[in-house]
């Protein structure tokens, strides 16, 4: 089994796109301060309601005692979402003369090639504002009714409530000034020579995230089988989440490939023809967050957290970074997911 591990993993390293930090050809001091005399600039200010019944995962033949088709999913999702440029602060519009909010940049596209014919996609992020007033839903699994999954109060496994959700992109060292705003850049590109596949770089400044109420509970309870009707619905969740100052740097490859296992180790046990995605993660990817994560856990007998609600305590998160480095233990260098049927 070992052997056929190998063959996989270097099966697959093959088929992968090249060094996903090939992107870095061009640099990103060069990425970040990029004009050109074409392109395209978008500029979006919408306020939409989403509605959806139902949306589920399903397996067609289960698993050994369970054989029938099964299904995990969410029911009842409605949320309304706002998306606009920026109101705060430096974008702030406040007088009859007041200009803040059209000092947002917009979102941009541009292609182009560079000496070394190397081309890419660079999609300028735009100075954003992104609110969701309310987002609930129930979790459920399932069988099959009349052609689709349908949910019951037996396999109900709870219900999410996320309100009071600003997100702000965009990070500025003078505040102050709202031309000084740079919410990031993704570009995309090919593979390279001798690989098919999607290669992408993201940078991504985000000012602020703050939730107001996020809870998961039961609109009964698991206790009312003891205690009866004194056992009724309770959620547990956070308030007041913030995160301030989020900046990601990623690249990741994507591509997919199929593997024939029976011809790489043909003397040994193996798994066949595999058709799998492939995903590298560039070496050096980071999360930081410089700042702060902070939130106070909650219980209480309602989704807002509101009634009965008791505080279980303040958690408090200071400098966080996350780095992907050189994998170690692996025939890869670089950190991988791959992904196919079973």
């Amino acid at each position: 089994m070992k052997k056929i591990f190998t063959a996989i993993v270097l099966l697959a390293l093959l088929v992968l796109p090249m060094s996903v930090m090939a992107m870095t050809d061009i640099t990103d001091d060069e990425l970040s301060t990029v004009t050109g005399q074409a392109g395209v600039s978008i500029n979006v200010d919408v306020t939409a309601n989403l509605t959806i019944g139902t949306v589920a995962w399903g397996d067609s033949d289960g698993f050994t005692g369970y054989t029938n088709a099964g299904f995990v999913g969410i029911e009842g999702l409605n949320l309304t979402v706002h998306a606009s440029g920026r109101h705060d602060g430096a974008f702030a519009t406040t007088g009859a003369t007041a200009v803040g909010y059209m000092a947002n940049d917009p979102i941009t596209i541009d292609v182009g090639t560079n000496d070394g014919g190397q081309s890419l996609v660079r999609i300028g992020l735009p100075t954003f504002h992104i609110s969701v007033d309310t987002l609930q839903t129930d979790i459920f699994v399932s069988g099959v009714t009349a052609g689709a999954p349908t949910s019951t109060v037996a396999q109900q496994l709870g219900a999410i409530y996320i309100s009071g959700v600003e997100i702000r992109l965009g990070q500025s060292a003078s505040p102050a000034d709202a031309g000084s705003y740079d919410a990031g850049y993704v570009t995309i590109g090919a593979a390279g020579a001798g690989n098919t596949g999607v290669n992408m770089f993201f940078r991504v400044n985000i000012d602020s995230i703050a939730i107001g109420t996020l809870s998961y509970g039961n609109t009964t309870s698991i206790l009312a089988g003891d205690f009866g009707a004194a056992a009724t619905a309770g959620y547990v969740g956070v308030r007041n989440f913030n995160i301030g100052d989020v900046t990601i740097n990623s690249g990741v490859a994507i591509g997919v490939g199929t593997l024939n296992t029976a011809a790489l180790n043909a003397a040994g046990a193996n798994q066949g023809t595999i058709t799998q995605v492939n995903i590298a993660i560039g070496n050096g990817s980071t999360i930081v967050v410089p700042g702060a994560i902070t939130g106070d856990v909650v219980l209480a007998q309602d989704q807002e957290l509101v009634t009965g609600a008791g505080e279980l305590g303040n958690f408090y998160i200071g400098n966080f970074r996350a780095r992907v480095v050189n994998n170690v233990g692996s025939l890869s260098t670089q950190s991988l997911v791959q992904i196919w049927a079973h």
